[in-house]
């Protein structure tokens, strides 16, 4: 079997399998034109933007070498507080500034936004995995040479069965020990409890908030049904004057 990210041989592997091969990195073209100027790699991407999720990933960066950190959730308390693209940028600066091999997992099974981000047609993906009666295989899409995809797949309103369960477990499982960096775009924590549920599967979770939109008491909920305890940092989006920009506030745990 072939790891999708790097092109070499991974022993043992059961429910990933390689996708389609990487478009050209010199160009953008698995992402939605309207999207290019937001992401933060590419000829396109704003360099301050870059530099904010640099910043970002750095943090990362520095706890995955002080103690292993390979996996984190991110999600937020509302729709629209910018969970998804931060998600997205975040595995990109980490797959192509620091060199990891990353997959990105939309799990967001009721409303998948990723989709929106890249030019990526409708195909089956992670809910048609964890609803099949039978153990299937999933492809995963290769982004770049370093970042691979594993997509929603069609959206399904029971998503809280289907993610607590064995499989998803076994898929999470796999991912981090076939990647070096594994990032869960999760549901907004107000949508349903998806998010607050796969925050227990994973090592620690990233909490996205909008400046000027993102009411406190909401936020207060959400990482009370989260535990402040699954919460490694806050990435604070839309600052007055910087565009989106992410800044990072506390420190992964030990």
């Amino acid at each position: 079997m072939v790891d999708a990210a790097e092109g070499t041989p991974v022993a043992g592997s059961t429910l990933l399998t390689p996708g389609a091969a990487p478009q050209p990195t010199g160009g953008m073209i698995r992402f939605s034109s309207q999207w290019r100027e937001r992401l933060a790699a590419g000829p396109e991407s704003d360099l301050g933007l870059t530099e904010q999720f640099r910043r970002l990933a750095a943090t990362l960066h520095h706890a995955h070498l002080a103690n292993g950190l390979s996996d984190v959730m991110l999600t937020s308390a509302s729709p629209g507080d910018g969970k998804t693209l931060t998600a997205v940028n975040l595995a990109l600066v980490l797959a192509e500034s620091y060199r990891y091999r990353v997959l990105l997992i939309d799990a967001d099974l009721r409303r998948p936004s990723i989709p929106d981000i890249f030019e990526q047609s409708d195909g089956c993906g992670l809910s048609e995995a964890l609803t099949s009666p039978t153990e299937q295989k999933l492809a995963l899409v290769a982004i770049t040479n370093r970042l691979s995809l594993l997509p929603a797949g069609r959206p399904i309103s029971n998503s809280i069965e289907a993610l607590t369960s064995p499989r998803m477990r076994q898929i999470l499982e796999e991912a981090t020990s076939r990647f070096d960096w594994v990032i869960v775009d999760a549901p907004p924590v107000s949508a349903a409890t998806d998010a607050r549920l796969l925050a227990q599967m994973v090592s620690g979770t990233l909490f996205v908030i909008r400046a000027g939109q993102t009411q406190s008491p909401d936020v207060q909920r959400a990482v009370d049904a989260i535990g402040r305890e699954q919460i490694l940092g806050v990435v604070l989006n839309g600052v007055e004057g910087t565009g989106p920009t992410p800044y990072y506030y506390g420190h992964p745990r030990d």
